[in-house]
Protein backbone atom coordinates (compact mmCIF):
# COMPACT_ATOMS: atom_id res chain seq x y z
CA UNK A 1 0.00 0.00 0.00
CA UNK A 2 1.40 3.48 -0.87
CA UNK A 3 2.52 5.60 2.06
CA UNK A 4 0.05 8.41 2.84
CA UNK A 5 1.03 11.90 1.68
CA UNK A 6 0.70 14.40 4.54
CA UNK A 7 0.68 18.11 3.76
CA UNK A 8 2.53 20.07 6.46
CA UNK A 9 1.95 23.82 6.62
CA UNK A 10 4.89 26.18 7.11
CA UNK A 11 5.71 29.37 8.96
CA UNK A 12 6.33 31.15 5.65
CA UNK A 13 9.27 32.97 4.11
CA UNK A 14 11.86 35.01 5.98
CA UNK A 15 13.48 38.25 4.80
CA UNK A 16 16.15 36.29 2.91
CA UNK A 17 13.64 34.22 0.99
CA UNK A 18 14.07 31.06 3.05
CA UNK A 19 11.05 28.90 3.87
CA UNK A 20 10.81 27.93 7.53
CA UNK A 21 9.23 24.82 9.01
CA UNK A 22 10.78 23.07 12.03
CA UNK A 23 12.17 19.69 11.04
CA UNK A 24 10.52 17.86 13.94
CA UNK A 25 7.14 18.13 12.20
CA UNK A 26 8.52 16.39 9.12
CA UNK A 27 10.36 13.81 11.21
CA UNK A 28 7.16 13.02 13.10
CA UNK A 29 5.27 12.30 9.88
CA UNK A 30 8.09 10.16 8.50
CA UNK A 31 8.41 8.14 11.71
CA UNK A 32 4.67 7.47 11.55
CA UNK A 33 4.99 6.10 8.02
CA UNK A 34 3.80 9.10 6.04
CA UNK A 35 5.41 11.19 3.33
CA UNK A 36 5.57 14.85 4.46
CA UNK A 37 5.07 17.55 1.83
CA UNK A 38 5.59 21.17 2.88
CA UNK A 39 2.74 23.55 2.04
CA UNK A 40 3.04 27.31 1.52
CA UNK A 41 0.33 29.93 1.62
CA UNK A 42 1.40 31.40 -1.72
CA UNK A 43 1.56 28.03 -3.47
CA UNK A 44 -1.23 25.93 -4.99
CA UNK A 45 -4.72 26.89 -3.76
CA UNK A 46 -6.29 24.92 -0.90
CA UNK A 47 -8.73 23.19 -3.26
CA UNK A 48 -5.87 21.73 -5.30
CA UNK A 49 -3.96 20.67 -2.20
CA UNK A 50 -7.03 18.98 -0.71
CA UNK A 51 -7.31 16.90 -3.87
CA UNK A 52 -3.70 15.70 -3.64
CA UNK A 53 -2.96 14.98 0.01
CA UNK A 54 -4.17 12.17 2.26
CA UNK A 55 -3.83 14.19 5.46
CA UNK A 56 -2.81 17.59 6.82
CA UNK A 57 -0.71 18.87 9.74
CA UNK A 58 -1.23 22.51 10.72
CA UNK A 59 1.91 23.69 12.50
CA UNK A 60 2.52 26.38 15.11
CA UNK A 61 3.39 30.03 14.52
CA UNK A 62 2.02 33.52 15.01
CA UNK A 63 -1.41 34.52 16.24
CA UNK A 64 -4.57 34.26 14.15
CA UNK A 65 -5.95 37.69 13.28
CA UNK A 66 -8.87 38.30 15.69
CA UNK A 67 -10.87 39.73 12.79
CA UNK A 68 -11.65 36.13 11.86
CA UNK A 69 -13.62 35.66 15.07
CA UNK A 70 -15.06 39.20 15.24
CA UNK A 71 -12.84 40.47 18.05
CA UNK A 72 -10.59 43.46 18.57
CA UNK A 73 -6.89 42.58 18.91
CA UNK A 74 -5.36 42.30 22.38
CA UNK A 75 -2.12 44.33 22.78
CA UNK A 76 -0.14 41.07 22.93
CA UNK A 77 -1.30 39.76 19.55
CA UNK A 78 1.76 39.15 17.41
CA UNK A 79 2.95 37.49 14.24
CA UNK A 80 -0.28 37.91 12.27
CA UNK A 81 0.07 36.72 8.67
CA UNK A 82 -3.02 37.48 6.58
CA UNK A 83 -2.08 35.19 3.70
CA UNK A 84 -1.32 32.28 6.01
CA UNK A 85 -4.56 32.80 7.92
CA UNK A 86 -6.64 32.76 4.74
CA UNK A 87 -4.86 29.68 3.38
CA UNK A 88 -5.08 27.60 6.55
CA UNK A 89 -8.66 28.56 7.42
CA UNK A 90 -9.77 27.47 3.95
CA UNK A 91 -7.73 24.27 4.18
CA UNK A 92 -9.37 23.29 7.48
CA UNK A 93 -12.86 23.78 6.07
CA UNK A 94 -11.99 21.63 3.08
CA UNK A 95 -10.47 18.94 5.30
CA UNK A 96 -13.69 18.74 7.29
CA UNK A 97 -15.93 18.86 4.22
CA UNK A 98 -13.95 16.21 2.32
CA UNK A 99 -13.16 14.07 5.36
CA UNK A 100 -9.40 14.52 5.08
CA UNK A 101 -7.56 13.67 8.33
CA UNK A 102 -6.17 16.82 9.94
CA UNK A 103 -4.01 17.45 13.00
CA UNK A 104 -3.67 21.00 14.33
CA UNK A 105 -0.72 21.80 16.60
CA UNK A 106 -0.59 24.92 18.83
CA UNK A 107 -1.61 27.69 16.39
CA UNK A 108 -2.99 24.88 14.22
CA UNK A 109 -5.52 23.90 16.89
CA UNK A 110 -6.58 27.54 17.14
CA UNK A 111 -6.92 27.79 13.36
CA UNK A 112 -9.19 24.73 13.39
CA UNK A 113 -11.43 26.27 16.03
CA UNK A 114 -11.67 29.65 14.29
CA UNK A 115 -12.23 28.09 10.86
CA UNK A 116 -15.22 26.17 12.16
CA UNK A 117 -16.84 29.05 14.05
CA UNK A 118 -15.20 29.21 17.46
CA UNK A 119 -13.12 31.94 19.08
CA UNK A 120 -9.88 32.29 21.04
CA UNK A 121 -8.62 33.46 24.41
CA UNK A 122 -6.21 36.12 23.19
CA UNK A 123 -4.01 36.18 26.30
CA UNK A 124 -4.21 33.30 28.76
CA UNK A 125 -3.06 35.20 31.91
CA UNK A 126 -5.97 37.63 31.57
CA UNK A 127 -8.51 34.83 31.98
CA UNK A 128 -6.67 32.02 33.75
CA UNK A 129 -3.87 33.73 35.67
CA UNK A 130 -0.39 32.28 36.06
CA UNK A 131 -1.10 28.99 37.82
CA UNK A 132 0.23 26.89 34.94
CA UNK A 133 3.24 27.81 32.82
CA UNK A 134 2.11 27.55 29.20
CA UNK A 135 5.30 29.17 27.90
CA UNK A 136 8.85 29.90 29.10
CA UNK A 137 9.01 33.04 31.27
CA UNK A 138 10.83 35.06 28.61
CA UNK A 139 8.97 33.49 25.69
CA UNK A 140 12.09 31.75 24.37
CA UNK A 141 14.22 28.76 25.25
CA UNK A 142 12.89 25.26 25.96
CA UNK A 143 9.13 24.88 25.95
CA UNK A 144 7.29 24.79 29.27
CA UNK A 145 6.35 21.34 30.56
CA UNK A 146 3.04 20.70 32.33
CA UNK A 147 0.34 18.03 32.54
CA UNK A 148 -2.98 17.83 30.72
CA UNK A 149 -6.04 15.78 31.58
CA UNK A 150 -7.64 13.87 28.70
CA UNK A 151 -11.43 13.60 28.53
CA UNK A 152 -12.57 9.99 29.05
CA UNK A 153 -14.21 8.56 25.94
CA UNK A 154 -12.52 11.04 23.62
CA UNK A 155 -10.53 9.93 20.58
CA UNK A 156 -7.49 11.55 22.14
CA UNK A 157 -7.90 9.50 25.31
CA UNK A 158 -8.03 6.33 23.23
CA UNK A 159 -4.91 7.33 21.30
CA UNK A 160 -2.80 8.01 24.39
CA UNK A 161 -4.41 5.37 26.60
CA UNK A 162 -4.04 7.55 29.69
CA UNK A 163 -5.99 10.04 31.81
CA UNK A 164 -3.07 12.46 32.17
CA UNK A 165 0.04 13.05 30.09
CA UNK A 166 2.99 15.48 30.24
CA UNK A 167 3.23 17.97 27.38
CA UNK A 168 5.56 20.72 26.13
CA UNK A 169 4.06 24.13 25.38
CA UNK A 170 4.84 27.64 24.26
CA UNK A 171 1.70 29.71 23.72
CA UNK A 172 -0.15 32.69 25.14
CA UNK A 173 -3.47 32.05 23.38
CA UNK A 174 -5.90 29.13 23.49
CA UNK A 175 -9.28 27.92 22.30
CA UNK A 176 -12.04 29.98 23.90
CA UNK A 177 -15.53 28.97 22.80
CA UNK A 178 -15.27 25.67 20.91
CA UNK A 179 -16.74 25.74 17.42
CA UNK A 180 -19.99 23.88 16.77
CA UNK A 181 -19.02 20.26 16.15
CA UNK A 182 -15.78 20.49 18.14
CA UNK A 183 -15.58 19.01 21.63
CA UNK A 184 -12.98 19.68 24.30
CA UNK A 185 -10.70 16.63 24.53
CA UNK A 186 -8.12 17.82 27.08
CA UNK A 187 -7.58 20.59 29.62
CA UNK A 188 -4.73 21.94 31.72
CA UNK A 189 -5.02 22.15 35.50
CA UNK A 190 -5.94 25.84 35.26
CA UNK A 191 -8.85 25.09 32.92
CA UNK A 192 -7.19 26.12 29.64
CA UNK A 193 -8.51 24.08 26.72
CA UNK A 194 -5.59 21.93 25.56
CA UNK A 195 -7.24 19.90 22.80
CA UNK A 196 -10.36 19.74 20.67
CA UNK A 197 -11.70 17.10 18.30
CA UNK A 198 -14.36 16.91 15.60
CA UNK A 199 -17.31 14.89 16.85
CA UNK A 200 -18.77 13.69 13.53
CA UNK A 201 -18.15 9.91 13.61
CA UNK A 202 -17.97 9.78 9.81
CA UNK A 203 -14.82 11.93 9.78
CA UNK A 204 -11.68 9.78 10.13
CA UNK A 205 -9.53 12.18 12.19
CA UNK A 206 -9.74 15.87 13.09
CA UNK A 207 -7.90 16.77 16.30
CA UNK A 208 -6.24 19.96 17.49
CA UNK A 209 -3.75 19.99 20.38
CA UNK A 210 -2.36 23.08 22.04
CA UNK A 211 0.93 21.44 22.97
CA UNK A 212 3.87 20.51 20.73
CA UNK A 213 3.85 16.72 20.24
CA UNK A 214 6.56 17.01 17.57
CA UNK A 215 9.10 18.40 20.04
CA UNK A 216 11.80 15.74 20.44
CA UNK A 217 9.59 13.27 18.59
CA UNK A 218 12.41 10.86 17.72
CA UNK A 219 12.75 9.97 21.41
CA UNK A 220 9.13 10.37 22.56
CA UNK A 221 7.15 7.18 22.08
CA UNK A 222 4.10 8.68 23.80
CA UNK A 223 3.73 11.56 21.36
CA UNK A 224 4.51 9.31 18.41
CA UNK A 225 1.10 7.73 19.03
CA UNK A 226 -0.66 10.90 17.89
CA UNK A 227 1.14 11.08 14.56
CA UNK A 228 0.71 7.33 14.08
CA UNK A 229 -3.05 7.76 14.51
CA UNK A 230 -3.09 10.59 11.96
CA UNK A 231 -1.11 8.67 9.36
CA UNK A 232 -3.15 5.52 9.93
CA UNK A 233 -6.36 7.48 9.34
CA UNK A 234 -4.84 9.09 6.24
CA UNK A 235 -3.92 5.68 4.91
CA UNK A 236 -7.48 4.43 5.34
CA UNK A 237 -9.10 7.50 3.81
CA UNK A 238 -6.66 7.62 0.90
CA UNK A 239 -6.91 3.94 0.07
Amino acid sequence: MPRPVIGVTSYGWDARGRLFVPGDYLTAVRLAGGIPVVLVADGPPPEEIAARVDGVVLVGGGDVDPIHYSADPHPTVTGVDAARDAFELALVRLAIERRIPVLGICRGAQVMNVALGGDLVQHIPDRYGHGVSHAPPDGSGPRAVHAVTLVPGSKLHRIYGSDRIPVRSRHHQAVGRPAPGLAVAATADDGVVEAVEWTDPTHPFAIGVQWHPEDGIAHDALQQRLFAALVEAAGRSGA
